[in-house]
């Protein structure tokens, strides 16, 4: 079953929506909320992980669109300068997924995005700051 892991930003008029609720109910997505950030009469944003078939989540994404809510892919916000990077594997230790690895053959530091929850950690441990987390 296909998922995507997406980064929703509301504003202070649709903060309240049930948006969650909804792309269960309607749309029989499976969700997984990976991080919020709420401020009042602000607005915030939601991390969330989507299990479904594609056309549920092409549809429940859209739904959250129509109601005024901004759609990013995670990917998007995860931002890691590679030319800056030397390898020093500061960044793995403090990793709660295992996002970030050195390849064995080449002892370069890698990411998977796929198990990446945008925690930030990571943007603490870099000496270099080669990695930023935008969210």
């Amino acid at each position: 079953m296909p998922k995507k892991k997406v980064i929703f930003t509301f504003t202070p008029q649709n903060v309240e929506k049930p948006v969650t609720y909804q792309l269960i109910k309607k749309y029989d997505l499976w969700v997984n909320i990976l991080q919020a950030k709420f401020e009042p009469g602000k607005g915030g944003k939601l991390v969330l992980e989507l299990k479904g078939e594609e056309e549920q989540i092409k549809e429940g994404l859209n739904f959250v669109r129509q109601i005024g809510v901004e759609v990013e892919l995670l990917e998007q916000e995860v931002l890691w300068e590679e030319k800056k990077c030397v390898d020093c594997g500061a960044c793995i230790s403090i990793c709660p997924t295992g996002a970030l690895f050195l390849d064995k053959l080449t002892y370069q530091l890698n990411i998977d995005y796929e198990k990446c929850i945008v925690c930030g950690n990571c943007v603490e441990a870099c000496p270099l700051q080669a990695i930023k987390v935008t969210f």
